[in-house]
């Protein structure tokens, strides 16, 4: 139905309007970027200055794997606002997944301080945080990434993406001690963020107390089925604990 609603919409509109856009930012969220996009493309179209079409195509791109067409928007609405967190965070946010950490570092780095003038709430904050954090990690600068997690923790102490990577980082460093308690703590502030269960179980085995590690496991088996499938390859040997760390577009 949503779908049909979407085509009609297009349909018998030879121009999209801002009520369109609206319907296109709620097919993006409902996983529908191909309908989405297309009311984007049109209002650019239309308006080629209209920088809401132009992120909400960035965007839908983005969820459909273009990441040119993603990264070119971006790009562009960089150009018509360099000062924005959003559209910095977005454009250095394609560049890591591009593989190009060094180049996405200033944009992340510009996305955090602006987020900041700006007074962006803290679930904002933390997840331009997190990426840069793992923009720093996939630059080649670890130590800097797992110090930048931190200062970023005691900012925003419910964040369960920060604690994670802060899990991942340690565990990089063989540092399971710390590995499992900033896990823990995670747990402890975000106890809806079930992924920290793989964390808790992978500090866990890297400890040697492999009851303990079991236990985290099936608690996270009983949370997130797919991800426990992928932690167990990692506990039985046969997959390397290199899991990246995540990101995400708010």
């Amino acid at each position: 139905m949503k779908n049909l609603l979407a085509f009609a919409l297009l349909a018998t509109c030879a121009w999209a309007t801002p009520a369109d856009l609206e319907q296109a930012d709620a097919l993006l969220k409902r996983g529908k970027p191909v309908e989405a996009r297309a009311i984007a493309e049109k209002e650019l179209a239309a308006d080629p200055k209209s920088v809401r079409a132009r992120l909400t195509l960035a965007k839908s791109a983005l969820a459909q794997n273009d990441l040119q067409t993603a990264h070119e928007n971006a790009a562009e609405l960089v150009k018509a606002d360099p000062k924005s967190s959003d559209y910095n965070a977005l454009l250095g946010l394609l560049l890591v997944l591009e593989g190009q950490p060094e180049a996405a570092l200033p944009f992340l780095e510009k996305s955090v301080d602006y987020g900041l003038a700006e007074k962006k709430d803290a679930d904002q904050m933390s997840s331009y945080s997190n990426t840069l954090v793992t923009g720093l990690h996939q630059a080649g600068q670890t130590p800097l990434a797992l110090k930048r997690c931190l200062e970023f923790l005691a900012l925003y102490p419910k964040n369960g993406e920060l604690y994670l990577s802060a899990s991942r980082l340690y565990r990089e460093r063989n540092d399971y001690k710390n590995a499992l308690e900033i896990a823990q703590k995670g747990l402890q502030a975000a106890p809806h963020f079930s992924s920290l269960y793989a964390s808790v179980a992978l500090a866990e085995a890297g400890l040697g107390h492999k009851d303990l590690s079991e236990k985290a496991y099936q608690q996270l088996h009983t949370k997130d089925p797919e991800l426990a499938k992928v932690v167990r390859r990692v506990l039985d040997g046969t997959r390397a604990d290199s899991a990246e760390l995540q990101v995400e577009v708010k």
